[in-house]
């Protein structure tokens, strides 16, 4: 399998223990928030294996390990990471599956940069890379801050709920995949807990970034939808009834109807 490369840019012999175990512990927890997103599973589907520590630039090279039997999401959630550092760095917009959480340790990575010798951070994957430099700073906070609000709703799919710093669970957009937290009344949670994984609207005060993209939504209320499998066939819909006409034509049907 691929590994995942994660390098801090800077002169070998200056960056400090510190930057590196932090570079660590915030690149994990962004791999970790973007594993339950994609694996839709709250306590994630991998684990992480050291292959190689580098010396000459100071890095490690990780291998993602399902501790699932029949699925390994390893490659979709280290190609979200550097395409998502791309993102973040290029265009300033959130990415998929990055909630407010990913974007908050994204953001503490990028503050390293600049201080103990740091001078940039790199994330490889196959044959994509990308960077964070300290023009990401300015671009989450962006994508962090609240630039308005209004009362609405967000549809998505609902994965992960905590009750650590007040009740709340995260939707992933149906559109964008970019997770919204909401903060939801203590009651909400136990109704929520019915339709993990399930896909739901959600409506309340609406909080959006400078960006326009919904970021939190204080929850009033909860509506989940219809499973594929659950919703009317064209004939139900329309009401048909193949024995509404009785031995006559449909079109004699209608004339008679019509009085005609």
């Amino acid at each position: 399998m691929t590994t995942l490369k994660i390098t801090i840019n800077g002169k070998p012999g200056t960056i400090s223990l510190d930057s590196f175990i932090n570079m660590t512990v915030h690149s994990f927890k962004v791999l970790a928030d973007l594993d339950s997103g994609i694996s839709r599973r709250p306590a994630g589907s991998l684990k992480w294996i050291i292959k190689d520590i580098f010396k000459s630039s100071l890095g490690l090279e990780i291998e993602p390990r399902s501790k699932l039997p029949d699925r390994n999401f390893g490659p979709e959630v280290a190609q979200a990471f550097v395409r998502g550092i791309y993102q973040i760095e290029n265009e300033g917009t959130t990415p998929p599956f990055f909630s407010e959480e990913g974007l908050s340790r994204a953001h503490r990575l990028v503050k390293l940069i600049g201080r103990n010798g740091a001078t940039g951070f790199h994330a490889e994957y196959f044959k994509e890379s990308a960077d964070l430099t300290i023009q990401s700073s300015a671009n989450i906070e962006q994508l962090l801050g609240a630039s308005h609000h209004s009362f609405g709703s967000v549809e998505g799919m609902l994965e992960t709920i905590s009750i650590h710093g007040g009740p709340r669970f995260v939707v992933y957009h149906h559109i964008s995949h970019k997770g919204i937290t909401c903060k939801v009344p203590s009651e909400m949670i136990e109704e929520a807990k019915d339709y993990m994984g399930r896909r739901v609207i959600i409506g309340g005060l609406v909080n959006y970034n400078a960006k326009g993209e919904p970021t939190r939504v204080e929850a009033e209320n909860l509506r989940v939808l219809r499973r594929e499998h659950e919703l009317p066939w064209t004939e139900q819909l329309s009401g048909s009834d193949p024995h509404l006409t009785g031995d006559l034509s449909s079109k004699q049907y209608i004339k008679d109807v019509r009085g005609g």
